[in-house]
């Protein structure tokens, strides 16, 4: 019974450190995509606001020649009107129901993890080395710091690779005359966002591209070629002969590094059965032989013949035979 009760506990034994070692990794596995996927940057999708170019409650237009390619909402309108492609919204359901999806969209990209955040104080996103090359921005989400504004110089900046690019500036969003956002190597403007929580300015002349959502005003220079979206439901944008083109985007897309998956091998433990070895003796077989009791007549020793005694004479001599 001690035998058995040790092997039960041995194999108990093993199976709780198999167990134990077996959770470790997935945990470690788990933890590791966990920490994988807090640092995707996602594209949040716009709802109804995805169709508009410019989306504002006051919309200020001061000369001939802007267009949108898109859809133009507001509830108090340009002197000059734009030429719009799409349709025009006037404070209607399709307005307003785009002014919650535009709320809902910057609620998700400022819920977004920063993949890298700038030094303090005031950046430029075109002579930045902190983040890596000079110019080039790969995939992320990029954060300054509290009252930090982000410019972009003469250089300009390149978004290079397919994936989200989220820039979430804590300050104002300004740009530079002649400067420029360029795309490469398979980046989209359906995939750049920015989120300034101060007013964007775009100067004169340039090129943007991305959806700046900025219910703190978008003021666009004279003739700015944007491809993406200004949407500031609740604030103003301005523009003055520009050129707005809402970029034909599929569904939102997600940019993730992929997870190294380590694949243990179980590790297989045989216990040989124990042998029991158990010694019987052989029972001894006693055949036991009864012998009549031997009956030894009695010797009967024969006895003398004795000789007939003479009558003793007083006097007379005895006389032996």
């Amino acid at each position: 019974m001690s035998v058995s009760r040790h092997l039960r506990s041995s194999r108990r034994a093993r199976f709780g450190v198999a167990t134990s070692a077996t959770g470790l990794i997935a945990l470690t596995l788990s933890l590791t995509v966990i920490s994988t996927a807090a640092h995707a940057a996602t594209d949040p999708g716009l709802g109804l606001a995805s169709t508009f170019g410019v989306l504002s409650s006051t919309y200020s237009n001061t000369a001939i020649g802007t267009t949108i390619t898109g859809d133009l909402g507001y509830t108090t309108g340009p002197a000059v009107a734009p030429t719009v492609s799409g349709s025009t919204h006037v404070a209607d359901s399709t307005y307003n129901q785009a002014g919650t999806d535009q709320g809902s969209a910057l609620a998700s990209l400022n819920g977004q993890a920063c993949t890298f955040t700038f030094p303090a104080g005031a950046v430029d996103l075109a002579t930045d080395t902190s983040h890596g090359t000079i110019g080039v921005y790969s995939p992320g989400v990029y954060c300054t710091t509290a009252s930090s504004a982000a410019s972009i110089g003469t250089a300009g900046i390149t978004l290079t690779g397919n994936g989200t690019f989220i820039f979430r500036i804590e300050g104002a969003l300004t740009s530079v005359a002649n400067s420029a956002v360029r795309l490469a190597s398979g980046a989209s403007s359906c995939d750049v966002w920015w989120t300034p929580t101060a007013a964007t300015t775009l100067g004169s002349p340039s090129t943007f591209l991305g959806t700046d959502i900025d219910a703190s005003g978008i003021t666009v220079g004279s003739t700015v070629n944007w491809t993406g979206r200004a949407l500031a439901f609740g604030g103003t944008v301005s523009s003055t002969t520009d050129t707005f083109t809402v970029p034909t985007c599929s569904s939102p897309t997600t940019t993730t590094v992929a997870a190294t998956t380590t694949t243990v091998a179980p590790t297989t433990t045989t216990v040989a059965p124990a042998t029991t070895t158990t010694t019987v003796k052989p029972r001894s077989s006693t055949t036991t032989t009864t012998t009549p009791p031997t009956t030894t007549p009695p010797t009967t020793k024969p006895k003398t013949p004795t000789a007939p005694t003479s009558p003793i004479v007083p006097g007379q001599v005895p006389v032996t035979g």
